[in-house]
C-alpha cells in the first residue's frame, strides 16, 4: 500500500476509503517555464515548457518524453495504474509517431537517473493514424478521430498468475465514457521501471510483451522530424506496485559548488533548475553568525552566486541555501592543517556508464580535500538528442547545455556540496570538437556549425551562450584576475586561487589561442590535423604573430610566477590540456577521426609502427608561447594538472633540453568513445630501469623536448562494458605534503579505489611517481 508523504509541491489526491490512492505529481497551474518540477526530468529540455498546468511538447522529434521520478514500478506481484489527458497541440499529424506513455522504462546500470536519460521500455498510447496500441498490439475497429483532444489515457495493469500480467490500455474522453480498449498479457519482467509521457514523432519498436523482457530492447529513435506534437496534464499513478520515492526529486537546486581561499573569501555558486527568464527568483544563502545573504537568479545560466568577504578560513562551517520554497545544505570545508592534503581530477565524460555510480565511490574512497573538474564535463553524445547551434542569442541552446551539464551535477552532487572544487570549460562544453577561440572573436559559420566553422577560430556559439556557460562552471572561482570580456562580449576566467598551502593557477588555453588553420595555410588543416601529408610540423613557421595564452593571460602568469601566495608551499597550475601532444598514431593514419578503427592492443602487446603525430588541438603548438609560459610556471616551480587528452600520463616538459622543466600530469577520460595511445616505435631513451620502452626521453611531433614517466594505454581486457573499460578511463590524485615539499602523482582506472580488493586497490601500472617541485626531480 502506497502511504502518504508530506512533500512540498506534490498533491495528493484522496480517492474513497478503501480504494487506492494516487500519486499526482505537481504541475503548476500558474506558470510558464521550460522546467516541468522537481518530479520530472525532460527528453530534451528544450523541446517541452510548462504552460498553465500543462506539460507541451513544443517541438516535435522521436521520442520527446517526460519521465516521473519520484515514483517507480517495483517488482512486486500487485496492480498498478497511470492515467494522464492529452492534447493535440499540432494542426496536423504527420510521421510514424505516437502519443502516450512508456513504462519499465530504465537502463543498464538499475540507477533511476541512467533510467530516466536514456532508459528503454514499452509503449502504450495511440499511433498517428488514431489507432490505440499496446506494446505490440493494436486496438480492433475503427481509428479515433483526429485530432486527439480530450482524450485520457489509462494503463492498468494486474497480477495474473507466476510472473504474469494483464495489461489494459483503456482510452476515454473527458466524461470518462471508454472509446477503446486495448488488453495484452504481459511476462512480468517488463514492468520494474519508470514510466514516462511521450510525444514522439517516431514509432517505438514492436516487442513481444508475453515473453520476458529481452537483455537489449531498442530505444525510439531520437530524430528531430514529422510533426505531433501533444500536451499533457492531469497525470496520477496509483497501485502498491508503485514505491514513491521522495528522495529522488532534482530542483529547485540541482547542486552547489564552492571555493574558500585563505584570506576568507567564500565563492559559492547555486545551479538552479531552468525556469523561465522572466521569472525573478531571489535566492538566499545562510551561514552560522550571519545574516542571510540574498541574491537574484542570472536568467540564463539560472545560477546564483554568493561572495562572501571575511569568514574564518580555518573553520568548518554549514551552509544552506534556499530557493523558490526549496533549502539545500553542506559544508563549507577549510584547508587541512598538518597533513598532506589530496587533490581528485576528472575530465572527459561522454556519459558512457552515467551515472558513475561506481567512480564516484572509488573517488570518495580517496578522501579527497578538493576536487577539480578539468574540461568536457559534456560532450556531444550526452543524454542523446544532439545539440541546438545556434550563433544568435536564445534560450533553446543554452537549454540543450543545461540539460546535459546538468547530468554532470546529477553525479557529483553530493560530492561537490561539501568539498571545495574547480572547474573549467573546454571546447566540447561550448559546443565545439575544437576550439581555438582567437581571443573571443566569433567564427564564421557560413558554411554551418562543422569542422569549418571551427578550424578558422573563435566562437560558433552566441556570446550570450558561452557566457552561460563559463558562469555555471567557473561562477564558484575568485574573481578573474583581469576581468574585462573579450572584445566580442565574452567573459573571461583566469584567476587564482590560494587554499592552505596549495597556491592554485587556472588558466584558459583555449580562449586565446590563434588557429593554426589560419597561421598554417599550408598544412590544409582540418579539424586541426594536417591533411598535407609532407608537412613538418617541427620547422614550420606560422604567418604573423600567433597566441597560446594570450598578452593578458601571459602577463597575468608571470605576475602570479613572481608572487607565491602568502603562506603556500606549492604551485599548481590548472588547465585544459597539457603543454605537448603525447600521443601517436600508426604510419598510415593522419587523423584521429580515424581511432576507432585502430584495433586494440592486447595487454602486453605493443603498437607495430605508431609514431609521434602533430595534432593542432594540443598545446604543443604553438610552439613559441608554449615555451614562454614553461618558462614561467618552471619560474614558479608549478605543477602542471590536465585533462582533454583522454590518455592518463606523467612527465616532465624540457625547455632547453629535457627534464629541466615542470611536471605534467593529465587525467585519464571519465568516459570516452576516442581511446588515444602513447606506442611510439622509437624507444625512449635515459629509461628507468624496467620501464616500458614508451617512457623516457622524447620529442613530441612538434619537436617539444619531454619526458615521459607513466602513460595508461588503452588495452583490451575482459572487464565489460568493454566501451568504458577498453580505454583506460580513470581519474588523477594528487597529493600534497608540505612538511616533506613532496608531491605523490597518481592515475587511477576507473574501477579501483584503495577501499576495493587487489588488483583493485593501485592505481594504473607505472605510478606513482613522486617528485619534488622544488628541485624538479623525481624522488622515488
Amino acid at each position: 500500500m502506497i502511504g502518504r508523504f508530506l512533500l512540498p509541491l506534490l498533491v495528493f489526491s484522496f480517492a474513497p476509503a478503501g480504494a487506492q490512492q494516487p500519486f499526482v505529481p505537481d504541475i503548476g497551474a500558474n506558470v510558464s517555464r521550460p522546467w516541468p518540477g522537481k518530479d520530472f526530468w525532460t527528453n530534451p529540455a528544450e523541446d517541452w515548457t510548462l504552460s498553465k498546468g500543462r506539460l507541451e511538447n513544443t517541438f516535435s522529434g522521436g521520442n520527446r518524453n517526460v519521465t516521473l521520478l519520484t515514483a517507480e514500478l517495483t517488482e512486486a506481484a500487485e496492480p498498478f495504474t497511470a492515467r494522464v489527458l492529452l492534447d493535440q497541440v499540432s494542426f496536423e499529424l504527420f510521421g510514424d509517431g505516437f502519443v502516450g506513455l512508456q513504462a519499465g522504462v530504465r537502463g543498464e546500470s538499475g540507477d533511476y537517473r541512467e533510467a530516466a536519460v536514456t532508459g528503454v521500455g514499452f509503449a502504450a498510447g495511440i499511433d498517428f493514424t488514431g489507432h490505440p496500441f499496446l506494446g505490440g498490439k493494436k486496438a480492433e475497429g475503427e481509428p479515433l478521430p483526429l485530432p486527439l483532444r480530450g482524450i485520457v489515457l489509462e494503463l492498468k495493469g494486474e497480477p495474473d498468475g507466476a510472473d504474469r500480467y494483464k495489461l489494459s490500455l483503456l482510452v476515454q474522453d473527458a466524461t470518462g465514457k471508454i472509446l477503446r480498449t486495448v488488453t495484452s498479457t504481459a511476462h512480468a519482467s517488463w514492468l520494474p521501471g519508470l514510466v514516462s509521457m511521450t510525444s514522439s514523432s517516431q514509432a517505438p519498436p514492436l516487442v513481444d510483451l508475453a515473453s520476458a523482457r529481452p537483455a537489449q530492447v531498442p530505444p525510439i529513435p531520437q530524430a528531430r522530424q514529422g510533426e505531433g506534437r501533444f500536451g499533457f496534464s492531469k497525470f496520477s499513478v496509483s497501485g502498491a506496485k508503485f514505491a514513491l520515492h521522495p528522495e529522488r526529486a532534482f530542483g529547485p537546486i540541482l547542486w552547489t559548488t564552492y571555493t574558500m581561499d585563505n584570506d576568507g573569501t567564500l565563492c559559492l555558486l547555486l545551479q538552479a533548475a531552468p525556469f523561465a527568464r522572466t521569472e525573478k527568483m531571489d535566492a538566499e544563502l545562510v551561514l552560522p553568525g550571519r545574516d542571510p545573504i540574498v541574491t537574484t537568479l542570472e536568467p540564463v545560466s539560472r545560477t546564483a552566486r554568493f561572495r562572501v568577504l571575511k569568514l574564518d578560513p580555518a573553520k568548518t562551517m554549514p551552509y544552506e541555501v534556499k530557493l523558490a520554497g526549496d533549502s539545500y545544505k553542506g559544508t563549507i570545508r577549510p584547508a587541512a592543517n598538518g597533513r598532506p592534503l589530496k587533490i581528485a581530477t576528472l575530465s572527459c565524460n561522454d556519459a558512457t556508464g552515467f551515472p558513475h555510480r561506481d567512480l564516484v565511490e572509488n573517488v570518495r574512497a580517496q578522501a579527497p580535500d578538493f576536487i577539480t573538474f578539468l574540461g568536457d564535463q559534456i560532450y556531444e553524445g550526452i543524454g542523446g538528442y544532439s545539440l541546438i547551434y545556434d550563433h544568435r542569442p536564445g534560450d533553446r541552446p543554452v537549454l540543450s547545455y543545461l540539460r546535459k551539464y546538468a547530468m554532470h551535477g546529477w553525479t557529483w552532487r553530493d560530492v561537490l556540496r561539501d568539498t571545495p572544487s574547480i572547474t573549467i570549460p573546454d571546447d566540447h562544453d561550448v559546443f565545439h570538437g575544437n576550439l581555438w577561440g582567437a581571443g573571443g572573436e566569433p567564427a564564421d559559420i557560413s558554411k554551418g556549425y562543422g569542422d569549418s566553422s571551427q578550424d578558422g577560430g573563435g566562437y560558433k556559439m552566441s556570446v550570450e551562450f558561452v557566457n552561460a556557460v563559463h558562469r555555471t562552471q567557473t561562477g564558484n572561482l575568485p574573481d578573474p584576475a583581469d576581468p574585462s570580456p573579450c572584445r566580442s562580449g565574452i567573459s573571461v576566467y583566469f584567476t587564482r586561487h590560494a587554499w592552505g598551502p596549495l597556491d592554485f593557477l587556472v588558466m584558459a588555453d583555449r580562449q586565446f589561442k590563434s588557429a593554426p588553420k589560419v597561421a598554417l595555410p599550408g598544412a590544409k588543416i582540418e579539424n586541426g590535423w594536417p591533411q598535407s601529408i609532407s608537412w613538418d610540423a617541427k620547422t614550420a613557421t606560422p604567418e604573423g604573430e600567433v597566441q597560446l595564452l594570450g598578452s593578458r593571460q601571459e602577463a597575468w602568469l608571470a605576475r602570479w610566477a613572481k608572487n607565491p601566495a602568502k603562506g603556500s608551499k606549492f604551485r599548481i597550475a590548472l588547465s585544459q590540456t597539457p603543454f605537448c601532444a603525447p600521443q601517436t598514431l600508426p604510419k598510415n593514419v593522419h587523423s584521429d577521426t580515424d581511432l576507432p578503427t585502430i584495433p586494440a592492443v592486447k595487454p602486453g602487446e605493443y603498437a607495430p609502427d605508431d609514431e609521434p603525430k602533430a595534432d593542432y588541438d594540443t598545446n604543443g603548438w604553438p610552439q613559441a608561447p608554449r615555451l614562454k609560459a614553461l618558462e614561467l610556471l618552471a619560474e614558479a616551480h608549478a605543477v602542471h594538472i590536465t585533462g582533454d587528452e583522454h590518455l592518463g600520463s606523467t612527465g616532465q616538459y624540457g625547455l632547453k633540453g629535457w627534464s629541466d622543466g615542470p611536471w605534467w600530469i593529465s587525467s585519464p577520460a571519465t568516459a570516452d568513445i576516442s581511446p588515444r595511445r602513447w606506442m611510439p616505435s622509437e624507444e625512449g631513451k635515459n629509461r628507468r630501469n624496467g620501464a616500458p620502452k614508451w617512457t623516457g626521453d622524447f620529442d613530441d611531433a612538434f619537436g617539444n623536448h619531454m619526458t615521459v614517466h607513466a602513460v595508461a594505454n588503452p588495452q583490451d581486457n575482459d572487464r565489460q562494458p568493454a566501451r568504458i573499460f577498453d580505454h583506460a578511463v580513470g581519474y588523477t590524485i594528487t597529493t600534497w605534503d608540505p612538511a616533506s615539499g613532496k608531491v605523490r602523482l597518481e592515475n587511477w582506472p576507473y574501477w579501483a579505489s584503495p577501499a576495493k580488493p587487489a588488483p583493485d586497490n593501485q592505481p594504473y601500472p607505472g605510478w606513482p611517481v613522486m617528485i619534488d617541485p622544488a628541485s624538479g626531480k623525481r624522488v622515488d
